[in-house]
């Protein structure tokens, strides 16, 4: 007997019943202790007015603190049972009351306004139920069109998160990539290191040739600037020569009319010697 009144007593934890129903009262949370006995309530709530106050509740709390708190104490999780039960109603051909409208709306406007995450949308499966109770919904219904407007924004949401998955994996690959290049030859495996040193020798091959390539080109400029000073050199010589020549052509030219000037002189000097020789002699004929 007391065996059985255990297993009653689970089952009247685990599974609510219509009898423990609570009516919620519209009060302002501001506390944790407030949001956590308020939270408690949330299971219970079965009446449409009960869930209509509650999420009234939800809306007016003002500190973003309260509401990660919410999330924590799986508040979120409660509301998505909620949408659930109004899916399957939908599902099985009743329509949605003016109230329960209001109660799905006011649960959307909270999720905007909590900012949630891809990982809160799982954990609580909250974004899932709106998905299919807008899906369920009939077309030009207000509430489907809020779904779909909230679905969208948390689609666009999961792609930029995927796209940025996808970036930074790619970079850690690169990072890996390049880390692993640097890291070739510590590895320990003979065969990555002999072609690491392959590699090596290959480039400083490479580096020995560039070096040579560049030690020739500098011996021809270095060549060719001695050509050029060489034939400078020349060239000074030459115009040199050739004025020392023009120099000692002048001198030998004036030295020369000189010596012509000179042995005029003397042949004058000479013809009127003879002639005045001539004239003696032919005094001493006359006279002696």
């Amino acid at each position: 007997m007391k065996k059985n009144s255990k297993k009653g007593k689970k089952d009247k934890k685990v599974y609510s019943t219509p009898d423990d129903s609570v009516e919620m009262t519209p009060e302002l949370i501001s506390t944790v202790t407030q949001l956590q006995s308020f939270i408690k309530k949330l299971p219970k709530c079965r009446t449409i007015s009960s869930r209509l106050t509650a999420t009234k509740n939800l809306l007016d709390i003002k500190n973003n603190e309260l509401y990660q708190k919410c999330i924590e104490l799986k508040g979120l999780s409660y509301l998505s049972n909620w949408l659930k039960e109004y899916k399957k109603s939908v599902a099985g051909g009743t329509d949605l009351t003016r109230d329960e409208e209001f109660i799905v709306i006011n649960i959307i406007y909270l999720c905007e306004r909590i900012h949630l995450s891809i990982n809160d949308l799982k954990t609580s499966k909250i974004g899932k139920n709106i998905n299919s109770l807008g899906k369920a919904l009939s077309e030009g219904n207000n509430v489907r069109k809020h779904c779909e407007e909230i679905v969208a924004k948390w689609r666009e949401m999961i792609e930029e998160n995927e796209d940025n998955n996808e970036e930074n994996n790619e970079n850690n690959n690169i990072y890996n990539s390049q880390n692993q290049k640097n890291n070739f030859g510590v590895s320990g495996n003979k065969e990555f290191d002999a072609i690491n040193n392959n590699n090596n020798q290959f480039i400083n091959k490479k580096i020995q040739r560039n070096n040579h390539n560049s030690n020739l080109f500098s011996t021809n400029i270095n060549t060719n600037t001695n050509n050029i000073n060489l034939n400078t050199n020349v060239n000074n010589t030459s115009n040199k020569i050739n004025s020392i020549k023009i120099k000692t052509y002048v001198k030998n030219s004036t030295n020369f009319f000189f010596l012509l000037s000179k042995i005029k002189k003397m042949l004058f000097f000479c013809k009127n010697k003879i002639i005045n020789f001539n004239k003696l002699k032919k005094r001493e004929i006359t006279f002696f």
